[in-house]
């Protein structure tokens, strides 16, 4: 776990100091003095509008009626987990509370969590595919230390995506015979009550169309949203592109970075590949390197923010945030 740690905060500093390093500040300075700070309101309104969405989504998977606002704090909550908790423990932080508060079992919150990070990863896809409309890639691909990033994202993303659907196709065919196969295989059995969860959630969506439509509305309204959000204060940088191909393609490449390398609070690889996605539409390095670094700290304290709220209200700890997921994982 400890050498973990180490790399992950290796890794975060080599994608600071690729960003950031040979800024020059004084021109930083100088377009952060420019910037018209009143279009982050905008950014906040959006970020909140985007979150009722994905609580929205989050409550038609689980397919229970849970209070609105309860799964709002838990979702804040958790959101604050996954950007502070490294070795993406933050992720089991929504499912043990919704455990803990109501009648959904471990299992079923965390299929339903799997399921709305394959449509996160779906939209990603789309937007990275997307990316070829509005911008000529060179002819290399956009190369960030040595790895072609939406080449790359792509490929991952489809492959996640595939992998995901012959995963849910046999346990949807099949049924219990494949589970019963992989309780009895020593590592995978601990899996087969998570696997269980994921049919029955799967089943339970697919046998209603309209819930079905519910999550990918919901799932387009959420990442509209935050594009909005993200183009208000890009409109706002001077020197910075606003169109909504400017827009699109600055935020599907930040994601793609922010998926492939999993930071504590995705610095580094933020910075390093929003920079990269502003040089293609020729915007000058410190400037690019400003903006990226303006943005994430900005959305950083939001999330940080709304998260420590509903913490303190429910009357949580970080560190308690820490230990129990880990033991629910192992139960």
């Amino acid at each position: 776990m400890r050498w973990k740690l180490i790399l992950i905060l290796l890794v975060t500093v080599a994608g600071l100091g690729a960003a950031l390093g040979g800024v020059e500040w004084e021109k930083a300075k100088a377009a952060l003095k420019n910037t018209a700070w009143w279009t982050f309101g905008p950014v906040i309104v959006c970020y909140l509008a985007a979150h009722a969405f994905r609580t929205l989504r989050l409550r038609t998977l689980l397919g229970k009626p849970i209070p609105f606002g309860s799964l709002f704090s838990i979702n804040s909550i958790g959101f604050l987990s996954i950007n502070v908790i490294p070795l993406r423990l933050g992720e089991l932080v929504r499912p043990t509370l919704l455990a803990e508060k109501y009648p959904v079992s471990f299992g079923e919150g965390m299929a339903a969590i799997v399921l709305e990070r394959l449509l996160d990863v779906a939209m990603l896809l789309f937007m990275l595919i997307g990316v070829t409309w509005w911008v000529e890639l060179p002819q290399e691909g956009l190369v960030v230390q040595g790895i072609d990033v939406v080449s790359a994202g792509q490929r991952a993303a489809g492959t996640l995506l595939v992998v995901a659907s012959i995963f849910a196709g046999v346990l949807i065919g099949v049924g219990e015979p494949a589970i019963a196969i992989l309780e009895r295989v020593p590592v995978a059995g601990r899996f087969a009550g998570f696997a269980r969860r994921f049919r029955e959630g799967m089943q339970s969506l697919l046998a209603s169309p309209l819930r079905c439509l519910q999550v990918v509305l919901q799932t387009v309204a959420l990442w509209g949203i935050t594009l909005v959000g993200i183009g208000s204060f890009m409109w706002g940088f001077p020197g910075i592109p606003s169109s909504i191909g400017a827009v699109w393609t600055t935020w599907s490449i930040t994601l793609a970075g922010m998926t492939a390398i999993p930071t504590p609070g995705f610095f580094g690889g933020y910075e390093l590949f929003c920079t990269a996605a502003l040089w293609l539409l020729e915007v000058d390095r410190d400037l690019g390197a400003t903006f990226a670094i303006t943005l994430h700290l900005g959305q950083f304290a939001f999330t940080c923010g709304l998260g420590g709220i509903f913490l303190v209200r429910e009357g949580l700890s970080l560190r308690g945030l820490v230990v129990a997921p880990k033991d629910k994982a192992h139960e």
